[in-house]
């Protein structure tokens, strides 16, 4: 006969987080690993630097709040800007889920749309197209690929300065 060379360890209770114990360290892990999904990204130093600022200054303010301290809000609204293939789509799908992990954004999820999604082939159409669109994305990231398309510059022929003007207005209300 062989012996087993397996050793057993002892379980614990202390070994295991009970309620809220056990979702904090849940929370936290996904928040780190989404930090490191970011640090992971080549290059983009700026950018990571940037994130790193507003997540202290958030964490601050959370802080400050809950200590009956009087607390600022931040901007929601970011403009990523590079040329195509700089990480700009994969920057604003992590910045969602970061500031789902931190409370900012009830849902976090991501919303991918273009000039095409947003801009009608009519009077009236751009409009309800937009707001579609921007509901869809409230609580979480809103990102229009390739947005400068938007401004023609001859508001007169292109419904894109309606794109523009609607959204926002939707920013300025929520």
């Amino acid at each position: 006969k062989r012996k087993s060379t397996n050793k057993v360890s002892n379980i614990k209770n202390d070994n295991f987080k009970e309620g809220k114990d056990a979702r904090k360290s849940s929370e936290n892990d996904h928040f780190n690993y989404l930090l490191s999904e970011l640090q992971n990204l080549i290059g983009l130093k700026s950018v990571k630097e940037e994130v790193s600022a507003l997540i202290s200054f958030v964490q601050a303010q959370k802080k400050r709040k809950s200590l009956g301290l009087k607390s600022e809000n931040i901007s929601n609204h970011f403009l990523f800007l590079g040329s195509p293939g700089t990480g700009k789509t994969e920057v604003a799908r992590l910045i969602g889920k970061i500031f789902k992990s931190l409370g900012i954004l009830k849902k976090g999820h991501f919303v991918e749309t273009d000039r095409s999604q947003l801009v009608g082939g009519y009077i009236g159409q751009t409009a309800q197209k937009t707001l579609d669109v921007c509901n869809k994305a409230l609580d979480g990231v809103l990102f229009i690929d390739e947005a400068y398309s938007l401004n023609s510059g001859d508001s007169n022929i292109d419904f894109g300065s309606e794109a523009i003007a609607t959204l926002l207005k939707f920013m300025e209300d929520k």
